[in-house]
């Protein structure tokens, strides 16, 4: 394809390229706070950056990008667009059930906002695997690229949360212009039950717990941060951005090779 996204190309193109290779990426992101050092956009531009660079990789068209996700904690600061779940589910459904029409069968999900856009997008994959046997999967870079964060992780326990180290270090790398390190801070709560640890480096039981815009405000102190962003560096961002590429890369390769799909009820979301 001259131009990785489906967008930028005609419907010729997408013809064309349905004959050889079956497989599309669709980049999901939010436009929510991310504290004082990083921009709103912060889970979509890197979802969509990600997206770029692994179709490079792979040769694979990318579908236009979801820009907004579910994060309504994160209207305690201003600026914030959040969905109704059900939205993005829906979403998911419609982007996905449209492309499948027209004979792609494998759909790679990349995730920008980490847990919070997860529950939704992964009720609206299931419903369309389930009616329409087509493979779906979600890069999430918590789990994609658990393994290299950890190892380039130097915080100390309940430092990786939002908008902190890794986060804010691919930022830096990717997008320079729109970052303040020197805004960057820390903010590890101290007195919270065992059993509330939010670090997913954090080995151990846990509990699941959310979070409304009051609590939400008063746990970021007013700044929007959770976890530790002092020691985000552009360099381990470059390390952290190539690794997240070449994982997601092997993974879309390996379904080109292996995972078979066989289609059905392939209709227009009407």
């Amino acid at each position: 394809m001259k131009n990785v996204w489906l967008q930028e190309n005609k419907w010729e193109d997408v013809e064309d390229y349905l004959k050889k290779k079956t497989t599309i990426i669709i980049p999901f992101g939010s436009v929510e706070q991310h504290a004082q050092h990083l921009p709103l956009g912060t889970d979509a531009f890197l979802s969509q950056q990600i997206a770029v660079d692994v179709a490079k990789e792979t040769n694979t068209l990318i579908a236009p990008p979801v820009w907004v996700g579910w994060a309504p904690h994160h209207m305690a600061y201003k600026g914030t667009i959040t969905l109704k779940p059900e939205t993005l589910t829906s979403i998911v459904q419609d982007m996905c059930e449209s492309l499948i029409y027209h004979g792609f069968e494998k759909i790679i999900l990349i995730n920008g906002h980490r847990e919070a856009n997860l529950p939704p997008i992964k009720i609206g994959m299931t419903k369309v695997r389930n009616k329409t046997g087509a493979f779906l999967a979600i890069a999430d870079p918590f789990y994609i690229n658990a393994e290299k964060g950890k190892e380039l992780s130097e915080v100390e326990e309940g430092g990786i949360g939002h908008a902190e180290e890794l986060e804010a270090s691919q930022m830096y790398h990717l997008f320079p212009d729109l970052c303040e390190p020197s805004k960057s801070a820390k903010n590890i709560p101290k007195n919270n039950h065992r059993f509330m640890q939010h670090d997913p480096h954090v080995i151990g039981d846990k509990m699941i717990t959310v979070s409304d815009v009051a609590t939400y405000k008063d746990a970021t102190k007013g700044i929007g941060i959770m976890g530790d962003a002092t020691l985000a560096t552009k360099e381990k961002g470059k390390k952290y951005h190539e690794a997240l590429i070449a994982n997601i890369s092997e993974f879309i390769n390996y379904c080109e090779e292996n995972i078979e799909v066989e289609l059905r009820n392939q209709e227009i979301p009407i």
